[in-house]
């Protein structure tokens, strides 16, 4: 072969002899020349100088499908496509006149193509060489079918443009997911993780991400549980799944979920656990707003039966005849009705005032003198509206059923006003009963004061405060008014 590719040339004069190359009679050398030629795994087709083929070895006759008596004595071109046979021809005699571009192009491996004995086209690497023997020119070609690694290659480009694929769709996936991925040495105890992953455990560029660090950013109450899920995968099972909060310098928390798979060894220890991690923070408040939505409907289907019921009792009192308790209760329900239509987002907007009007309208008396109202008017966007129309509902009801409301000696007072401070304009609203029955703090904790402080806190970040005095229920409340539209000009 060629110079420089790793592979001596193979000299025929050396190897065969050169009576054998020439037809000639020393048996001792032909033989031993078709010995070492046997053994050769490449093709060598020798052919003398009119281009007829005078030696065709048994690896030639594998790669070609030829039987060598039936080769012998035929042009070369045989083994070519037809389409190359004219240009082999006109470069093998530039080849042999000394051509120094055509001899250093063919004196070295390249890769051609061949036609097998049933007209298969297929990829060989041929190295041309020239000989002179007592002024007979040879030229001997050695042949290695690469069909095989070809396919081989092929195959190996497929697959590396499947799985360029398949990673252009999973970081695509990863990325629309927001999911990081992570992969855990469990022999050296090292964590490998993206850049999406440190962000989820709330780690900078220049921190380093490590084990005890992971582990140690995880909530104390969820930090159990994912132990016992990671113990659980590593011993026994294979896949594993969990969610829980993470927590960065400043405090603040987030719910993230996890999932991975256990890889194992050839003694089936162990060795690496890699998975994904992804923000849940969003579902999980979504769940707990459809949680708390399901219990506060609940008790408020309990509620309305008492409100009903408290209703009935109000408009009896002081109705002179079945015509006028028919009429004030029927004017009741119906604004109990529409108290419910505007708590259930019936309305784009309303006013502090407005809700008031239609929480409390089914409880004044026939004079109006058991509900005082005080302040100005503050606009109410839906969100606000709403939230705010929840928490005056359960105070109404509460007071109804076991309040200042239940009795008829008994009134609410709702004061409210508008406070600008350097953390903007804020609401704040004091709700305050007298003349019910005495009060005392209760033995636990009620749904009607988890939706209170639920609904005013997460929904409108804003406080309260319930102070169960006893001559009657305080609540204060103070929220932010962020929208323009909801801050009046005064």
């Amino acid at each position: 072969m060629g110079q420089g590719q790793g592979t001596p040339d193979f000299n025929v004069d050396r190897y065969i002899g050169r009576e054998f190359m020439v037809g000639g009679s020393h048996p001792a050398s032909a033989a031993s020349g078709s010995d070492i030629l046997a053994l050769i795994g490449d093709g060598v087709v020798s052919t003398d100088g009119s281009g007829r083929i005078l030696l065709f070895n048994r690896a030639a006759e594998e790669i070609f499908g030829y039987e060598a008596d039936e080769i012998l004595g035929e042009t070369v071109e045989i083994l070519l496509p037809r389409r190359f046979r004219a240009r082999h021809v006109s470069d093998v005699k530039a080849f042999e006149a000394d051509s120094e571009a055509t001899r250093r192009i063919m004196g070295h491996r390249r890769e051609v193509l061949g036609q097998r004995k049933n007209g298969e086209e297929f990829p060989v690497e041929a190295t041309l060489s020239r000989h002179v023997l007592s002024g007979n020119t040879t030229l001997t070609v050695v042949i290695r079918d690469v069909s095989e690694r070809r396919h081989l290659e092929q195959q190996l480009e497929t697959r590396n443009r499947e799985l360029a694929a398949n990673e252009s769709r999973l970081r695509l996936a990863l990325e629309g997911g927001r999911m990081g991925t992570w992969e855990w040495d469990l022999q050296n105890n090292e964590l490998v993780g993206d850049d999406a992953l440190r962000h989820l455990w709330g780690l900078s560029e220049q921190e380093r991400l490590n084990v005890d660090d992971a582990f140690a950013r995880v909530h104390p109450e969820d930090l159990p549980g994912l132990r016992r899920v990671l113990d659980n995968a590593i011993a026994r099972t294979e896949e594993f799944a969990g969610e829980f909060r993470t927590r960065d310098r400043e405090g603040s928390s987030r719910w993230v979920a996890a999932r991975g798979t256990v890889l194992r060894g050839g003694a089936g220890e162990a060795k690496t656990l890699v998975g994904v991690s992804f923000d849940v923070s969003e579902r999980r408040e979504l769940d707990e707003q459809r949680r708390l939505l399901a219990a506060e409907l609940n008790h408020r289907m309990k509620n309305m039966m008492a409100l009903v019921q408290s209703v009935v009792s109000l408009s009896s009192r002081g109705s002179q005849s079945v015509d006028a308790y028919k009429q004030a209760l029927q004017g009741r329900l119906g604004a109990v009705a529409k108290s419910l239509h505007l708590t259930q987002g019936g309305e784009s907007g309303t006013t502090l005032l407005d809700q008031l009007l239609r929480e409390l309208e089914p409880f004044r008396n026939a004079h109006g003198t058991n509900i005082v109202l005080a302040g100005p008017t503050v606009p109410l966007d839906a969100k606000t509206g709403l939230s705010v129309g929840l928490v005056l509902h359960e105070l109404a009801t509460n007071a109804a059923k076991y309040g200042a409301l239940s009795l008829a000696t008994g009134t609410v007072s709702v004061e409210w006003a508008l406070e600008d401070s350097d953390r903007g304009c804020w609401l704040t609203l004091e709700w305050r009963e007298s003349g019910g029955p005495p009060v005392s703090p209760p033995t636990h904790r009620g749904f009607g004061s988890t939706l209170i402080e639920t609904t005013l806190t997460r929904s409108l970040r804003g406080k309260v405060e319930i102070d169960y005095l006893r001559q009657g229920l305080l609540c204060r409340m103070a929220l932010p008014l962020e929208n323009k539209e909801e801050r009046p000009s005064l």
